[in-house]
């Protein structure tokens, strides 16, 4: 074979052996990553926020996260939980992020960042025509109280039930599941629910069994969160200033019909040692 002839065949065979450096020290340049798929745990019965219609998730806060989704370029799937497994789901890596309307407290900033979607408080629900009016925490005290396990509205009530109701207590009872706690209330069960206010008033308006207060208690933002020094709160929280800025927060809100003083303005990423964002 010429010279000629044999620097064609050494060429064709490089030409083939795309893996060997065929006498170049240079490695293939890699391949481009697949876009990351993360894992999202939805609360499954928290309407209008977050819940579940004929296996789909559904809410404000999902459209929301979507919108999110489309502006980082990762790609989410959403599974439906029940609340008591999502902070555990954070921490064990089962879940990437929550679109729960987690409320930030000192004892989960211990564990989780959060980007809020809202800023909101506690308000009570009553049976429709039972003929309670609750202006004032102090109006609660000796009185059953329906609380979703896990929310940190039992906390907060808890801790302040001695000095707000001293020798005349609320019952606090504790429900596996939203729906179960109002359905108490609505039974007749137990006098009162607590839960977030929008929570509330949207049951009321689409049930008709309940009237509730206009007496809101420790606003405090809620939305979505992630493990605790995650690199995807940064990210979410500069996707949600964007769709804040472009209007899409705003539209969705109003779809919805909770645009309300908790709106959001500006986005912010709250962390144990940023905690008020």
């Amino acid at each position: 074979m010429s010279g000629i002839s044999k620097a064609a065949a050494l060429m064709s065979v490089c030409a083939a052996l795309t893996l060997s450096g065929c006498g170049s020290s240079a490695e293939p340049a890699p391949a481009e990553p697949a876009a990351k798929t993360l894992k999202v745990a939805v609360f499954g019965d928290w309407a209008p926020e977050e819940y579940v219609e004929n296996g789909q998730v559904k809410g404000w806060s999902v459209d929301l996260a979507k919108a999110l989704e489309a502006r980082t370029g990762l790609t989410f799937t959403y599974e439906a939980t029940g609340f008591d497994m999502i902070i555990p789901g954070l921490d064990n890596g089962r879940y990437d992020v929550a679109v729960a309307s987690l409320g930030v407290t000192p004892e989960r900033l211990g564990s989780l960042d959060f980007v809020p979607l809202q800023k909101e408080g506690t308000a009570f629900g009553w049976k429709k025509g039972a003929g309670l009016n609750i202006q004032k925490v102090e109006d609660v005290c000796g009185k059953t109280v329906a609380v979703l396990t896990g929310a940190w509205e039992y906390k907060y009530l808890t801790e302040n039930n001695p000095k707000t109701c001293g020798a005349n207590p609320m019952k606090i009872e504790q429900f596996k599941d939203q729906p179960s706690a109002e359905l108490a209330v609505t039974s007749g069960r137990v006098q009162l629910v607590a839960a977030g206010s929008g929570k509330l008033k949207y049951t009321a308006k689409q049930t008709g069994q309940l009237e509730t207060s206009d007496l809101l208690i420790n606003a405090v933002y809620n939305g979505l969160g992630v493990k605790k020094d995650s690199p995807l709160g940064p990210k979410l929280k500069t996707a949600l200033q964007a769709v804040i800025d472009d209007g899409t927060y705003a539209k969705i809100r109003s779809e919805w019909g909770v645009t309300s003083q908790g709106d959001l303005k500006t986005a912010v990423l709250i962390t144990e040692a940023n905690p008020e964002g």
